[in-house]
This record gives C-alpha cells, sequence and structure tokens, in this order.
C-alpha cells in the first residue's frame, strides 16, 4: 500500500511540476480536466476496440456503439475527439498566455477540426466495410483465371481466382465442358454460390 502511495504520490508531483494537474478553480486546470477525461475516454475506447477486433465480434464499443450499424460508434469517437481538442488546445492557449475566452475559442476550433476528421474518416471505414461484404451474385458474369485445373464434367477438384470489385476471390469452380480447363485459362462464372462457382470458358458462347 505504500508503495501504490508513493509511485501516485511521484505521479501527482511529475504532474504539478509540467503544469498538467487538472483544477476546478483556473481556467487552465479546467482546460486539462477536460483534456485528461476525453484521453482517459479514447484510451477505454481504444482498449475495447482492440478486444472487439481478437474477439472477432467487433461489437465492443462503449455506449451508443455498433449497434446501429456504426453511426452510434461514430458519434461517441467523434465527440471524444472533439473533448480532446477542446481540452488539449484550450490548455495550451492558456500555457501561452492567452485569456480565457481566446483560449476557449482556440480549443472549440481545434475540437471541431477533430471532430469532423474523426467522424468522416470512422464513415469511410464502415463503408468500406460494408462495401467489402462479398455477394456471391456479383461474380455471374465476372471474368476470372483458372487457379487449379477444373475437370470436366462438373467433377469437383478445380479453383479459379475472380476479381470481386472488393477483393480478390479464389473459389471452387467447376465446369461442364468435355476437357479440362488448365491453370491459367481465362474463364466466365456462370452461376455462384458460396460452395463453389459454375465456369466456362472465356472464348466458348454462352450455353
Amino acid at each position: 500500500m505504500d508503495t501504490v502511495t508513493s509511485i501516485l504520490g511521484r505521479i501527482t508531483d511529475l504532474l504539478r511540476a509540467a503544469q498538467l494537474m487538472p483544477d476546478f478553480v483556473s481556467a487552465r486546470g479546467v482546460f486539462c480536466a477536460i483534456a485528461w477525461f476525453a484521453t482517459i475516454l479514447s484510451l477505454i475506447s481504444l482498449v475495447l476496440a482492440l478486444f472487439a477486433d481478437f474477439g472477432g465480434d467487433g461489437d465492443a464499443d462503449l455506449p451508443g456503439g455498433a449497434a446501429d450499424g456504426g453511426t452510434g460508434s461514430i458519434s461517441v469517437r467523434a465527440v471524444i475527439a472533439f473533448l480532446l481538442g477542446l481540452g488539449w488546445g484550450g490548455f495550451v492557449a492558456t500555457q501561452w498566455g492567452l485569456s480565457v475566452f481566446p483560449a476557449l475559442c482556440a480549443g472549440i476550433l481545434l475540437g471541431l477540426v477533430l471532430f469532423i476528421a474523426v467522424a468522416v474518416l470512422m464513415r469511410l471505414i464502415y463503408s468500406m466495410k460494408s462495401d467489402g461484404t462479398l455477394k456471391y451474385s456479383d461474380l455471374v458474369d465476372r471474368r476470372g483465371t483458372v487457379y487449379v485445373t477444373i475437370p470436366p464434367h462438373g467433377e469437383p477438384g478445380g479453383q479459379v481466382q475472380v476479381a470481386h470489385p472488393a477483393q480478390l476471390v479464389t473459389m471452387s469452380a467447376v465446369q461442364y465442358g468435355n476437357s479440362p480447363l488448365p491453370a491459367q485459362s481465362s474463364i466466365i462464372v456462370v452461376e455462384a454460390t458460396p460452395q463453389r462457382l459454375v465456369v466456362r470458358p472465356a472464348d466458348s458462347p454462352p450455353s
């Protein structure tokens, strides 16, 4: 217990020496309190996001998170970014000798810049995730390349690579021709399911 008290005392002394100790008496102290509050929130949000990535479900977030398709998560992170800008921007402005009102304006301006930047970035990320969802129907009529020789008469064992708008897809494939399709042959997808693709040679007419 004495060790913990000693460590906390040293941290407090360091914060005071660096003038980073929050209080609710001076404008500098209030800005500093807002800055530390937002910093802690951002760290919590980061930790929750990391746990969500490792867990694989992507649902861990601050209240108002991904339950509404990501918009809540965007708004929470954008608000945290605004508070970061307000707190640290106002704190630095007071350190430079500005009075309360100019420091407040500087903090609000920086907060708005960070708010807009984070909101735009998060929307871009979520739109990329949405666009990356593979719809197998989108593969029909697309050209591809044989990756592993495809046997004739619908026999399994072949694989193809097809360029989906969001990714390069490698899938099992069959074809109903009389001759095998060797690797590197050009194909066109005729049917697409999550299990396999049905293809035909790119130089053959549709059946």
